[in-house]
């Protein structure tokens, strides 16, 4: 096995040098830019894909959540406005209107009017009202039959004290009651959502006043339990309309009317441990925080929100309305929501992988061309280097008169017009012929 030693200044010293330059050296130079373009779309389609899917997620929240949340708050201020009116129409019936009148009169007969609350409770401790408006009772229990949405009506006389019943209350007097005070001030009120037991439903409360046919003479207030099943069925509806989605109403500090996601669990419904402007998904929390209606950016979810109790309540129809402060969220995880670009950040997640290949490829690719310079430009630097000093011995030995045997050289050209000057110098005739020359 022949060594090859390369001596600096060598003739093969400079040939596999100037081969390495010549076959090396634009490999790499061509490779580096080719990586360095091919890293700088990459960065381009980072940031493409990053605005796309933040377009996507403004998209999406503008124009699918929050318009839902705030179709969902319209259907729940049309459904509670509807259910107002119909219990100011049943507070406007004559029966109710003369029996609260009557009744008025019956129970200061009675001395009920200057009595202490607490001897008038111990008096009806079991009955819960005189029990002489058979034809309110049973004109109360239609409505509530015929109604499938309030569990419950009562009402009461000007003094607070119980006239006509759908079933037994917990109390006879209920003008100490705060629904009651902000009823007979305002005309109409909506209480909390809280369960009725008597009724056995978690409900909210509509509470209007009974006025005279005038308008001038408050007579009482009618008190009508309406359950919450409704509400959320609406939110049932609207979270079947969101792909992947779920739907809360919650009240303005926190707590849960309707929940999607838990079917609504009673163990979560107005259940004071469960604060959502405290507890809640960022997102969700923000939404207690924010505008009329809007969206949120969450970790995990995006969200819609919109309040209730807006413009849609008209004030000018159901008298002064208050109580009510409630809010929708609708939301979709971001998962969801980024699933249709989700292929392309594969894709791209894949081409981060092709600048170390393509790096490793260009590296064997450079370290196999420069073997192969080394090898060939070694290999012609040999077959030069022989043939130079095939000529240097004959020119030696011309130089000191002894005879020469004249090389054989058979290329390059150039050595062999050398080796033909020093023959001639040295008085030789023609030892070796070029090919083609005439022997």
């Amino acid at each position: 096995m022949r060594v090859w030693h390369f001596r600096r200044g060598s003739l093969r010293a400079e040939l596999v040098s100037n081969a390495l330059l010549g076959v090396a050296l634009p490999a790499v130079l061509a490779g580096g830019v080719v990586l360095l373009l091919f890293g700088y779309h990459l960065d381009v389609l980072d940031e493409s894909l990053d605005r796309s899917r933040q377009a996507l997620t403004r998209e999406i929240a503008r124009s699918e959540l929050a318009v839902r949340a705030s179709d969902t708050a319209r259907q729940i201020d049309a459904f509670l406005t509807s259910r107002i009116l119909e219990a100011k129409v049943w507070a406007s019936s004559p029966i109710v209107i003369d029996a609260a009148r009557s009744a008025a009169r019956k129970h200061q007969a009675e001395g009920l009017t200057n009595a202490a609350i607490g001897n008038v409770e111990r008096r009806f401790r079991t009955q819960k009202s005189l029990g002489l408006w058979p034809r309110a009772d049973s004109h109360l229990r239609q409505q509530v039959a015929e109604s499938p949405y309030f569990a419950e009506i009562f009402f009461t006389d000007r003094n607070g004290f119980n006239v006509a019943m759908t079933s037994q209350t917990s109390d006879f007097v209920q003008s100490d009651e705060s629904w009651w005070k902000s009823a007979w001030a305002h005309g109409a009120s909506l209480g909390e959502v809280e369960y009725d037991e008597s009724a056995g439903v978690w409900s909210v409360a509509i509470s209007i006043r009974i006025d005279s046919p005038g308008g001038d003479t408050p007579l009482g207030v009618m008190k009508t339990v309406l359950a919450i099943e409704a509400v959320q069925n609406i939110a049932d509806r609207a979270a079947r309309e969101v792909s992947v989605g779920r739907v809360v109403v919650a009240t303005g500090q926190g707590a849960l009317i309707a929940e999607t996601a838990s079917g609504h669990d009673p163990q979560r419904i107005m259940n004071g441990d469960i604060d959502l402007r405290e507890q809640g998904e960022p997102s969700t929390r923000d939404s207690f925080d924010g505008d009329r209606s809007g969206y949120a950016v969450g970790r995990s979810w995006l969200t819609g929100y919109a309040r209730i109790g807006g413009h849609e309540v008209d004030a000018r129809t159901i008298g002064g309305f208050s109580g009510l402060d409630w809010i929708v969220i609708v939301q979709k995880p971001l998962t969801a929501i980024h699933e249709p670009i989700a292929a392309l950040r594969g894709i791209e997640d894949a081409l981060h992988d092709w600048p170390l290949i393509l790096a490793v490829a260009f590296g064997a690719t450079i370290f196999l061309c420069a073997g192969m310079a080394v090898v060939l430009s070694a290999a012609s630097a040999r077959r030069l280097a022989s043939a130079l000093a095939a000529v240097g011995e004959m020119a030696d030995c011309a130089a000191r008169g002894a005879p020469a045997s004249p090389p054989v050289i058979e290329d390059p050209e150039e050595i062999v017009r050398v080796s033909d000057a020093v023959r001639r110098l040295s008085g030789l005739r023609d030892p070796f012929p070029l090919p083609g020359d005439a022997r």
